[in-house]
């Protein structure tokens, strides 16, 4: 096993470690908060459900990240979590497609190199959140949906550039159905 990859599998324990620390430390300031959001506890920054099936898996297979897919990946402005003209369309997209059939998906979480790691976890969730809140919004039950961030890790593209780093910032669906 070569260094990189023992780094990537030192790398996803502590974003599990991370996202456990991050998910206790929200709940516990909202422990009153009731079922009725429409959100359930799901909404994890971990890939365990992925089951190598998502962009780790493929990157571990491969060696390459990829986006696209049927589903439209929804991009996010720089330090920017909420959704603007195009990626609410990308949202509505994606939840015409979910309407029409069943199963699971993950919602991953992207951003570009700038910033620390933990601090770009944290944003890769919070990007993740705001799609599945919306695909909420539109009618997908949260039952289906689950979030994981990948904060700089998996990005498209390495370039130092603006062209790049916005390819980066990204949220990514993918089905775990298969």
């Amino acid at each position: 096993m070569g260094l990189g990859r023992v780094w990537l599998r030192r790398f996803r324990l502590l974003t599990v470690v991370v996202g456990v620390g991050l998910a206790l430390g929200l709940t516990a300031g909202c422990s009153s908060k009731s079922k009725s959001s429409g959100l359930d506890d799901d909404a994890s920054l971990s890939d365990d459900k992925l089951g190598g099936r998502g962009s780790m898996g493929e990157f571990d297979k491969t060696g390459k990240v990829t986006s696209g897919g049927r589903f439209e990946d929804v991009f996010f402005a720089y330090d920017a979590a909420e959704l603007d003209g195009a990626g609410t369309e990308a949202v509505r997209y994606n939840a015409e497609l979910l309407r029409s059939e069943k199963g699971r998906i993950e919602i991953e979480g992207h951003c570009d190199d700038r910033g620390t790691a933990e601090y770009n976890l944290a944003l890769g969730a919070r990007r993740a959140k705001s799609v599945r809140d919306a695909l909420v919004g539109l009618g997908i039950s949260s039952s289906r949906l689950s979030t994981v961030s990948y904060g700089e890790e998996l990005p498209l593209c390495r370039d130092a550039a603006e062209a790049c780093w916005s390819r980066n910032r990204r949220s990514h669906l993918v089905d775990l159905t298969e």
